[in-house]
C-alpha cells in the first residue's frame, strides 16, 4: 500500500503541474506558447504512465488487502504521506520510490 499512497501523490501533484502548464501557455507570448505545450504533453504522458502503475499495483494488492495486518496497513500508508512531505533528494526514500515506479518485484 505504501506504493500505491506514493503513487497517489505523485498523481495528485502531476495532475495540478499539468494545470498550471496549460494555464501557462494560455496566457504566454506565442513564442513560448510551443515550450509550454510540449511541457503539457510530456506531463500528461508521464500522468497516464503513473495512473497506469497505479492501477497495476491496485489490482495486485486488493485480493491481498484481507490477509495484510492493518497495523502494518496503516503504517504504510503513515509513511508513504510521510515521505511525500520530505525533501526528495535523500538516497532511501529514492530508493523506495524508484522501487515503487519500477516495481520489478511485483509479477506480471
Amino acid at each position: 500500500m505504501y506504493c500505491v499512497e506514493l503513487l497517489r501523490s505523485e498523481i495528485k501533484l502531476q495532475q495540478h503541474l499539468i494545470s498550471a502548464s496549460s494555464e501557462a501557455a494560455g496566457v504566454s507570448p506565442a513564442a513560448s506558447r510551443e515550450r509550454w505545450i510540449d511541457t503539457s504533453t510530456e506531463l500528461v504522458r508521464r500522468l497516464v504512465q503513473l495512473e497506469g502503475l497505479r492501477q497495476r499495483l491496485q489490482l495486485y494488492m486488493l485480493p491481498r488487502i484481507p490477509d495484510i495486518d492493518s497495523i502494518a496497513l496503516a503504517a504504510a500508508i503513515r509513511q508513504a504521506n510521510a515521505d511525500v512531505q520530505q525533501p526528495w533528494d535523500s538516497d532511501p526514500l529514492l530508493t523506495r520510490a524508484g522501487a515503487c515506479e519500477n516495481p520489478s518485484w511485483l509479477p506480471q
